[in-house]
Parts: structure tokens; C-alpha cells; sequence
């Protein structure tokens, strides 16, 4: 009878402890469930609505730098809505004279993304991680966000940023080349206001372009018009397909031809990293020079092929070299760099690069070396969160000047900044995977062309 009962009591003590545990495990993982605000690009109001929008989104840029936010582990994904429209220009989905001026576009979006940041905060667990992901426009609405928390304890862990084929990228978004322009009545836009790069001992922020992508990599020195024009067709072929395939996008189209795997690749690529303070930037190179691509579609279109892709394989690694004559890739892609006229060139070494890519591209084109040039194939396809509350409520508006809408958003959030003095919490271990990103996720997804979706973002 002893027996039994000791069996009895040694079975429920072990059930009990298994029972401790799993419920443990249950409420660190419901802690541990990120959230994702996705603020999209022009012509984008609604993300929520857009197949495959934020889903490419979390899985692209978002996960491999923030492995709390996963499709596994049940990151919720919420878009930001917003006019998401750049008056008077007339591209579909952009609003044209009937459509929102800029600052009042992300002025709405900067409200919105605040007060759903502020639910966010309040209505989770501390410390469950919150990513703020902007795409173009909605990158110029998260780096006045970023400005905004600026206030926060530098060593919190729980807010992250991620933004692509930004408009306000320090070094190349075009907004930051024009900053001297300040404020434009008649746009009603507001240009500069770049993201810090200062409000986080860590790496916090995460800033992705592809290569002259003519809204995040646009040429320092405007006098180089092959550098121009260059950019201008990055705009056009590449700005759009950051997010592709989703259900606004191209059949055929990729991230500037990108699969999902061989963006992982490039995005877990050290050599294109720059890091600034708090943010990495991440600069991925281009596939095929986007002032080639008209002549390449014109090949495929014509079946000319045979005679046009030589002349190009011929001529890019020269037009190359003339082209980065237009920027200074010494510069820190986080240090502001407004339009330049005098570009910092050696005539001598300038000379003798385009001597080996002439001696290059007859190589490429008649030696048998690199295979032609294709435009890219279409395939079928820390710190307390309680305390944060009372940041994003309060938080001090930038010392700069901007739309109004900047000192507005946060008017009654002062309060947030001296709770984080004065309770602080223990922090949340850093991911190692901010290190390494060799774990990317690329799960391949249907693939759908490259005409329409410059609609998408600016």
C-alpha cells in the first residue's frame, strides 16, 4: 500500500513539474511573439489587403535580422494605413492632382504608425519585441518615427527598424540629396530629416537598398547624367520589386531579379554592409545596370537578341565605371550627403579603369567569359514596454525642421522618457543573428514582370 502511494505521489510531483514547465514554455513564448507595423509605399493605402505584401515583407528583410519575428513563431503582422500618395504626380495608384501632398501623406502615416505603436506597447507583454517597417515613403514615415522615440533608453532591446528603398537613407535616398531644398510650399514636401543614428548602443535599425535604386542609391553628383538617367531607370525597373511577388505585382517579377534565396545570400553578405552607429546598411548590387534593361526587353521583345546582348555585354563594365563616377562609395551610407557638383575624381585612375572594362567587356563579349548580360528572368513563382507606452505618447519632437505634423504626433509623451529612468528591467539578450545571417529564411514563394510596380512605393 506504502508502495502505491509513493508511486502515486512520485507520478503526480512529475506531472506537476512537466505541467510548470510547458506552461512555463507557453507564456515566454506568447511574451516573445513580435509584432510587426508595416507602414508601405506610394500607392500602397492598404497593406493588410495585399497578398503577399507584408508576408514578403517579414520574410525578405524582416526575419533575418529580428528571429523573433518569423512565420513560425507567429509574428502578427499589421499594416499602417495611410494616403500613401505624392501630389501632382500621375502615376496609377499615386493620386495625381487629386492626391494627397506629401506631408500631409506621411503626416497621417506618422500619426497612424504612433498610436498603433502605442496599443502595441500596452496591450503586450513587457519586452515582447515591436519591428517598425517602412518601405520608401513609409521609410521617410519610420525615420521621423525613429527621431521621435529618440528619447528611449539607448540600451532597449524591444524596439527595432527595418527600412527599404528608403526615401530618406542618409547617403542616396533622394530626399536626402535634396535636403537643401528644406521645405517646398507648392509640394507641400519637406526634404531631409534623416534617420538618426544614434538612439541605440546596438545595432538596432536596419536600412536595405538594392544599387541604384533611383529612390535610395541616387547619384551624389547630378552633373553626371549617364549616373542620372542610370538612376532614373533604377527607379522604374527596380524601386517597384522589393516586395515582389505579391498580389500588385508583375507575373515574373523578383526583387531586382532576385529569387528569395539568393537574396538571403546577399542580404547575410558582410561585404555589403555598412554600419553607422545604430544601423546597418545594407546595400545589395544590381544584377544587370538598369539603363541596359530598355535594350534588353527591346532584344527579347524583337528576337534581336543575338546581336543586342553582346553590344551590351561589351559596354557595361565600362558604363559601370562611368557610373559610380557619380557617387563616392567611401562615404558612410549613415553620414547625410546632400547633391554635390565637384565630384572627387583622379583622372589618371579614372582613365585606367575605363581601360580595363573596355579590356574587360571585349573579354566578356568575344573571349568567352561572362555570359551576356539578361534582364532578370521571369520565373513562375531590455528595457520595460511599459515605459515605451508612455515614449511613443510623449516623446520630444525632433530638433529639426519638418512637416508640423512631427511636433503634433507626440505632443503628450514626455512622461515616457522618465519612467524609463527610473524603472528600468532587466534586457532581453540581443539575437546572435544580428551578427550572422546565415540563417535567413527564403522560403521560395510563386513568382509573378517589372512594368507595373513602380506604382507600388516612391
Amino acid at each position: 500500500m506504502r508502495t502505491a502511494r509513493r508511486s502515486i505521489t512520485t507520478l503526480l510531483t512529475l506531472l506537476t513539474a512537466v505541467l510548470i514547465t510547458v506552461a512555463s514554455t507557453l507564456t515566454m513564448a506568447v511574451a516573445l511573439a513580435a509584432t510587426a507595423l508595416i507602414v508601405p509605399g506610394t500607392g500602397t493605402p492598404n497593406a493588410n489587403i495585399v497578398g503577399d505584401y507584408m508576408e514578403n515583407a517579414r520574410d525578405y528583410y524582416i526575419s533575418p535580422f529580428n528571429p523573433a519575428c518569423t512565420e513560425d513563431n507567429a509574428c502578427a503582422l499589421q499594416g499602417i494605413d495611410y494616403p500613401a500618395q505624392f501630389w501632382p504626380i500621375p502615376l496609377p495608384g499615386w493620386g495625381g492632382l487629386q492626391g494627397a501632398k506629401w506631408d500631409v501623406s506621411t503626416g497621417e502615416g506618422l500619426t497612424t504608425l504612433n498610436s498603433t505603436l502605442v496599443d502595441a506597447l500596452a496591450q503586450n507583454p513587457p519586452n515582447t519585441p515591436v519591428v517598425i517597417f517602412g518601405y520608401s515613403q513609409g521609410g521617410n514615415i519610420v525615420s521621423r518615427e525613429k527621431r521621435n522615440l529618440a528619447g528611449l533608453p539607448k540600451d532597449q532591446t524591444y524596439l527595432s527598424f527595418v527600412m527599404i528603398g528608403n526615401t530618406n537613407r542618409p547617403n542616396g535616398g533622394l530626399f536626402e540629396r535634396l535636403a537643401f531644398l528644406g521645405h517646398v510650399p507648392i509640394l507641400d514636401a519637406t526634404f531631409g530629416l534623416p534617420a538618426p543614428t544614434d538612439t541605440c548602443d546596438h545595432i538596432c535599425a536596419t536600412d536595405i537598398a538594392f544599387r541604384y535604386d533611383g529612390v535610395a542609391d541616387f547619384p551624389l553628383y547630378p552633373l553626371n547624367a549617364l549616373a542620372v538617367l542610370n538612376a532614373i531607370a533604377g527607379f522604374w525597373y527596380i524601386h517597384g520589386t522589393y516586395l515582389a511577388p505579391n498580389q500588385d505585382s508583375d507575373v515574373g517579377e523578383l526583387p531586382d531579379g532576385y529569387t528569395p534565396e539568393e537574396l538571403a545570400e546577399q542580404l547575410a553578405n558582410e561585404d555589403n554592409w555598412d554600419e553607422r552607429g545604430d544601423t546597418r546598411y545594407i546595400t545589395i548590387p544590381t544584377k544587370t545596370l538598369p539603363i541596359v534593361r530598355p535594350f534588353l526587353e527591346f532584344a527579347g521583345f524583337t528576337g534581336t537578341g543575338f546581336i543586342i546582348k553582346p553590344i551590351v555585354t561589351l559596354l557595361t563594365p565600362v558604363l559601370e565605371v562611368l557610373i559610380e563616377a557619380g557617387y563616392d562609395r567611401s562615404l558612410s551610407y549613415g553620414v547625410p550627403a546632400p547633391f554635390r557638383l565637384i565630384p572627387r575624381i583622379n583622372p589618371f585612375v579614372l582613365a585606367r579603369d575605363v581601360v580595363d572594362a573596355i579590356g574587360e567587356g571585349i573579354h566578356d563579349a568575344f573571349g568567352g567569359g561572362s555570359a551576356p548580360q539578361q534582364a532578370p528572368e521571369q520565373q513562375q513563382a531590455p528595457v520595460s514596454t511599459a515605459a515605451a507606452v508612455e515614449v511613443a505618447e510623449s516623446a520630444e519632437p525632433a530638433d529639426v525642421t519638418g512637416p508640423a505634423e512631427d511636433t503634433d504626433v507626440l505632443e503628450d509623451t514626455e512622461a515616457l522618457v522618465e519612467s524609463e529612468e527610473t524603472d528600468m528591467p532587466e534586457e532581453i539578450e540581443e539575437p546572435a543573428q544580428r551578427a550572422r545571417l546565415t540563417e535567413a529564411r527564403t522560403s521560395p514563394k510563386t513568382a509573378k514582370s517589372t512594368t507595373r510596380s513602380v506604382r507600388q512605393a516612391a
